[in-house]
């Protein structure tokens, strides 16, 4: 499998995914379990297995820069900028089916699935690592080195009655 992605693990736009907060885990961890499923699948279903792991690769690349429906279109964009294939491209659009648009192809099927599982397996990682307090550092390690986080911050508790009330805050 990794001679199908070998050129995308060097290049610097996945390599500062590592840095990335994703679903209480580094982006990097995503996107190589995503692109394990991918791979894994399209060789049973006797899919394209290089689209595959290579639109797992790439599926949420810049996904910050789009919203929730659309962040599989920016990562596209960026993945077509970089040369990559139409089958690759395509595949990733339609990756956060039935939020966003439908997969066109098998391998944009297999994607959309690899990366619920993928995201259920890293939810079960972070709830793991919640035990012996590993997800909770790297948390925070991942909040002080990613350069999109922002911390959320929380209404004061005068604010909040004020604004249940109607008071001017």
């Amino acid at each position: 499998m990794d001679d199908l992605i070998e050129d995308l693990l060097a290049h610097p736009k996945v390599l500062e995914t590592r840095s990335h907060l994703h679903h209480g885990i580094a982006k990097y961890e995503h996107l190589m379990r995503v692109t394990r499923y991918s791979y894994r699948i399209a060789r049973l279903l006797k899919a394209d297995v290089r689209v595959c792991a290579r639109a797992a690769l790439l599926h949420d690349i810049d996904s910050r820069y789009g919203t929730l429906e659309n962040h599989g279109a920016v990562a596209a964009r960026w993945a077509e900028e970089q040369g990559e294939d139409f089958a690759v491209c395509q595949a990733i659009i339609g990756h956060m089916y039935p939020i966003g648009p439908a997969p066109m192809t098998r391998e944009g099927w297999i994607l959309s699935l690899a990366d619920k599982a993928a995201s259920l397996a890293d939810l079960t990682a972070y709830v793991r690592g919640l035990v012996n307090g590993r997800s909770q550092q790297t948390k925070r390690e991942l909040q002080a080195s990613d350069p999109f986080y922002r911390p959320r911050r929380k209404p004061k508790r005068r604010e909040q009655l004020r604004k249940m009330l109607d008071l001017d805050v």
